[in-house]
């Protein structure tokens, strides 16, 4: 399936920016010249995730493994084009996913494990997925059950194969079906009954949209090797380093800034999940760690503490990308000064965004924790007044940074008014995000907010439009809306806040069990409820969030 114009892969070809390279020979160049270099590492508490061992594979284990997913993916009927929702933690059969989807020209789509009925019966019926793929569980949680009722729900035009790592209620246990593999010839033969294209979708991601629905971020193989070159560079990856992944693979974060990462370096891919501190610091001294990702508050909060900070061992680690938040400048000196650790501020999207500032960029601490540089090999980008759609060229004015390049994506997946919306008759995509020219140095960017109306919660978008909705409906709430407040350790908390029905009650307890019925996430639950007489809204009917976070 290919989602770029005719146009536009002519252009991206003749400039050299793609190419015919698809994921999974990236993989097998280094597989071929290093067998028995180390590849992945799974957590070192699986156990506890999945109930299964860890594994540590070769390049050459690995291979094996891949071929013998991708032979079991053929017994099941699974060929190019087919698209395969995946809701699993960070393991190495996930990788096995990803390489066994590539070779094949499965479409794949992950989502977090943290989705409930509420979400995935959504994301089922946009997709109409061939397969669903899953863990049997996931720490206290039976995700085979969680799948078998979300497809039960969820209105199908016919139901997928559910596919299981381990024993339970599904169409197949892959452990069982990975004995057979695929040879040289037979892959041969099926490449050229499915020619697959650099150009082809190998995954579709979702973000949350400010109206609340989920949409769908269709991706190339193409399209992922150009922004993933970018962080490879800029993170300043060497050959053969190992690679520590703390982020859920299932968006720019992961896929670009460290699977790609990875794939470019042929190094050692460690994995984690979830972000648990002292199983991570343990698997930074354990696998010898060069560069990894991490939230700005927990670098914070490391650095702060002095009997923690004698107590770690960051003298392996070359550098840490952090984002999602502004970093300090305080942060980025003292890791420099005390670890020799440079510090990489991120700035990214699923859809293409890929902003970074490093070493490469710039020394300045205080640069480096709040600019971007302007002029990018990957994105060409503007500011745009978003009320009189003017570019904007003087300094610390606010705009719309709008953004074109061979890493930015197509449009949204079955969403052509969405897509229609999000770009300009130039090509450009509308980001949402507003950034200045920085006085301080007018060759980068200066982060300000955000267009969208959208809470991030420990790095997880949460659209407040989809609280609202779910929380009008409880029989004691005349208005409400929900808002952001700030938090040291999560970057944004939500707040709920309500306006009463007459001779009503309500308290936060009751409002958290009510959303528990609704099936979402737990992440997007309040942790503050106000009762107020009225909820502030503009004279479009808007709720004025900003309002309701400035009275807290």
């Amino acid at each position: 399936m290919i989602t770029s114009t005719l146009d536009r892969i002519k252009q991206y070809h003749d400039s050299g920016e793609w190419s015919e390279l698809k994921l999974h020979e990236l993989f097998d160049k280094t597989a071929s010249e290093y067998p028995q270099r180390t590849a992945l590492v799974d957590p070192i508490d699986k156990p506890s995730l999945t109930g299964n061992q860890p594994q540590r594979l070769s390049y050459q284990e690995l291979s094996h493994k891949v071929e013998q997913l991708t032979g079991a993916f053929l017994q099941l009927g699974l060929i190019k084009d087919d698209i395969v929702l995946v809701q699993m933690p960070n393991v190495v059969e996930l990788i096995y996913c990803y390489l066994a989807a590539s070779k094949l020209g499965v479409i794949l789509s992950p989502v977090p494990v943290q989705y409930q009925e509420s979400e995935l019966r959504t994301i089922l019926q946009m997709l109409q997925p061939k397969a669903v793929i899953t863990t049997a569980s996931f720490k206290q949680t039976e995700l085979l059950e969680k799948i078998h009722r979300s497809v039960a729900l969820s209105e199908l035009n016919s139901p997928p194969k559910i596919l299981s790592w381990g024993e339970g209620k599904s169409d197949a246990n892959l452990y069982t079906i990975m004995d057979k593999g695929i040879t040289p010839e037979e892959y041969q033969a099926y490449t050229r009954q499915y020619p697959i294209r650099a150009d082809d979708l190998i995954t579709i991601c979702w973000t949350s949209g400010t109206e609340g629905d989920p949409k769908g971020v269709p991706r190339s193989h193409n399209q992922w090797l150009a922004i993933g070159k970018a962080t490879y560079l800029g993170n300043q990856i060497e050959d053969n380093e190992t690679l520590l992944n703390p982020f859920p693979l299932i968006n720019m974060a992961s896929i670009g800034g460290m699977f790609l990462s990875w794939l470019y370096s042929g190094g050692k891919l460690v994995l984690h999940h979830p972000l648990n501190l002292p199983v991570f610091l343990q698997q930074i001294v354990d696998e010898k760690v060069n560069y990894t990702l991490a939230p700005p508050t927990l670098l914070n909060t490391l650095l702060k503490d002095e009997k923690l900070r004698s107590a770690i061992d960051f003298s392996t680690i070359r550098a840490i990308g952090s984002g999602s938040a502004p970093l300090d400048a305080w942060m980025v000196d003292g890791y420099k000064q005390l670890f020799n650790i440079e510090i990489v501020n991120h700035f990214g999207s699923n859809e293409g965004m890929s902003l970074l500032c490093g070493p490469n960029e710039t020394t300045s601490p205080e640069k480096r924790a709040r600019l971007f540089p302007r002029k990018s090999d990957l994105l060409e980008t503007r500011l745009v007044d978003v009320k009189t759609n003017t570019e904007i060229t003087q300094n610390d004015t606010s705009g719309e940074l709008q953004i074109r390049g061979a890493g930015v994506f197509d449009g949204y997946f079955k969403a052509p008014q969405k897509t229609a919306q999000s770009f300009t008759s130039d090509g450009f995509f509308k980001t949402g995000d507003l950034f200045q020219i920085s006085s301080q140095d007018p060759d980068f960017f200066k982060f300000i907010g955000r267009c969208k109306d959208l809470i991030i919660r420990g790095g997880m978008n949460i659209a407040p439009a989809e609280l609202d909705n779910l929380l009008s409906g409880h029989e004691h709430i005349l208005d409400v809306a929900v808002a952001p407040y700030p938090c040291e350790i999560m970057g944004e908390r939500i707040a709920v806040f309500v306006a009463l029905k007459p001779q009503k009650s309500l308290t936060l307890d009751d409002l958290i069990g009510y959303l528990k019925t609704q099936n979402i996430a737990s992440f997007k639950l309040p942790e503050k409820m106000h009762l107020v007489a009225e909820i502030p809204r503009n004279a479009l009917g808007k709720v004025m969030r900003h309002k309701l976070t400035a009275s807290l």
